[in-house]
């Protein structure tokens, strides 16, 4: 797993589901509360790709070509 340089969320060393992510980004950024933590990890995702080696992986996962390790 490749460390992502200049990490703003601090985040421990381990998988992440994207509930679990998306909770994480709101706990540091906060977030409007009409949004699951689904959604806003998503959102997150979408802006910061380099992140989504820290979400658990489906079996059948295509890697995006912006994440950098996988």
């Amino acid at each position: 797993m490749k460390e992502v340089e200049n990490n703003p969320l601090k985040l421990e060393m381990k998988l992440y589901t994207i509930e679990e992510f998306g909770n994480a980004v709101r706990n540091k950024f906060g977030g409007d509360n009409n949004i699951s933590n689904v959604m806003l990890g998503e959102i997150f995702l979408a802006k910061y790709p380099v992140y989504s080696c820290k979400i658990k992986k489906l079996k059948n996962y295509v890697s995006q070509e912006n994440c950098g390790c996988c």
